[in-house]
């Protein structure tokens, strides 16, 4: 549980951790369990009551998550002139070498793609697994209509088998899903080997789901209940109840290993195969993932289905991270509004709008120019750099304008200008050079703080704001 989450966490985020963090140690852990190489995306589907604590084991609540699960499962996307299934992109825990080359070819087109679903714990499973193949004399084999047992009992006939035999035993496989209750006992093509086929009796869905599932390995693949369960409520013997939320969860290659699956493919020879096709095809599959799974479920339905995949979170950090030129633009025209009006006086002696106007430009020109040389000095931008910074570096620049305007209006206007401007100084500089270097040494400090995107945030708070001290300079001249 702890590898797999983790796994699923961070494929997400690409923000280097550092050296001896937490999220680091997560990390190197997950590599020696499972190999520097096992690492893929995960795409959810998360389905909850459209009603407050209404509990979601019942047949129909899991009817209705099989039908956007197979929605899902059936998404094909056509890149480069050819097509891509999740049978081809998905996730596998690795498919066994065969010596028979016929035995191995069919294997490699059965072996099932990981996917973490309540539904396993049924016959309905199966139905997810997209992958085939053909004997001659019988009907294609699939997943829903294949019992591993009799299959090698038949293939036995024509070539040793011993070693996969002994792989299937190790594993625990068993007669796969054909052993397992089905949802809807009265579906035609639920096995007879089904253990509520005959009685065609709906199963206890709790007890189903208590402890969780498995795929098709008993061993190997066990899905926790914590995985594909939420909002759980058991009874003092620990005996599963009822639960508000169902996670099917479909983990697919990540780019890289795409790219070393079909680089010596014959059939992605003439497309000038690269990591960068690779990942586009991903991309476009888990678009069109999140857009079938959603249409899938009626309007009427008491459920909500929501989809969510790794392009998904790249989209939703990629809206926080572009600039909105409105948005700044917006807010530094309000602050100058509100310079000008509050710095304004019916006697234009005392007026001070022009300073204000000037005060505000000021600020906005070192921000821009303390972001430039960020951008200089390699410090990354972030989500907080273009929605945060530039309105919490102007709250910080025009603070000490307002307060020096303010102390020079209280001088005595019968002095010389550079005494009143003395005298603005000598009442105001003390509080006005601490603010500054307090600030300072508090975003310096923020910056030892070992996350990346909070280090970079702070430097480039720090870098931009420093133009509060300038806007002092500045005005004590215009004063």
């Amino acid at each position: 549980v702890r590898s797999l989450l983790t796994f699923v966490l961070t494929a997400h985020f690409t923000v280097p951790s550092a050296a001896g963090s937490r999220v680091s140690q997560e990390l190197r852990y997950t590599k020696e369990k499972l190999g520097e190489e096992s690492v893929y995306t995960s795409q959810m589907l998360i389905q909850t009551p459209k009603r407050d604590g209404e509990n979601i084991l019942t047949q129909e609540a899991l009817q209705l998550h099989l039908e956007a699960a197979l929605a899902a499962s059936k998404v094909q996307v056509s890149l480069y002139g050819k097509s891509w299934d999740l049978n081809k992109i998905c996730y596998k825990s690795g498919v066994p070498i065969i010596e028979n080359g016929m035995i191995e070819r069919m294997i490699e087109k059965l072996f099932p793609c990981v996917i973490l679903t309540p539904l396993d714990c049924f016959w309905e499973g199966s139905k997810l697994q997209g992958g085939s193949a053909y004997l001659p004399g019988r009907p294609d084999i699939q997943w829903s209509n294949l019992d591993p047992l009799q299959l090698m009992e038949e293939l036995g006939q024509f070539t040793s088998l011993e070693g996969f035999k002994e792989l299937l035993d190790k594993a625990e496989v068993g007669q796969a899903y054909m052993e397992r209750p089905c949802l809807d006992p009265r579906d035609p093509q639920c096995p007879p080997s089904a253990p509520n086929k005959q009685s065609q009796q709906s199963p206890d869905i709790p007890a189903e789901l208590s402890g969780g599932c498995h795929g098709f390995s008993r061993k190997f693949m066990r899905w926790q209940e914590e995985l594909i369960l939420g909002g759980t409520t058991k009874d003092s013997q620990g005996k599963l109840l009822r639960a508000e939320a169902l996670q099917t969860m479909f983990l697919l290659m990540s780019p890289r290993q795409l790219f070393e699956h079909f680089k010596d493919d014959y059939e992605i020879h003439d497309i000038s195969w690269s990591e960068e096709k690779a990942a586009a095809i991903l991309e476009a599959w888990q678009r069109k993932f999140v857009e079938l799974a959603q249409d899938s479920i009626p309007a009427n339905a008491t459920q909500s289905v929501h989809a969510f995949s790794t392009t998904t979170l790249n989209d939703i950090m990629k809206s926080f991270s572009d600039v909105s030129a409105i948005r700044v633009a917006g807010g530094y025209l309000l602050m100058l509004a509100y310079a000008c009006v509050t710095m304004l006086r019916w006697d234009c002696s005392k007026s001070q709008g022009a300073v204000g106007l000037a005060g505000v430009l000021l600020v906005a020109l070192s921000v821009a120019s303390g972001l430039g040389l960020c951008s200089l000095l390699g410090i990354s931008f972030n989500a907080a750099t273009t929605q945060v910074l530039p309105f919490l570096a102007l709250g910080i620049g025009v603070d000490d304008m307002f307060l020096l305007a303010h102390a020079f209006t209280e001088t005595s206007q019968h002095i010389p200008f550079k005494e009143r401007t003395g005298e603005c100084l000598k009442r105001t500089g003390t509080s006005v050079a601490l603010t500054s270097i307090s600030n300072m040494i508090a975003f310096f400090m923020a910056a030892l703080v070992p996350i990346p995107a909070l280090r970079a945030f702070s430097l480039q708070v720090r870098l931009g704001s420093l133009s509060k001290g300038t806007v002092g300079r500045g005005d004590q001249t215009r004063l």
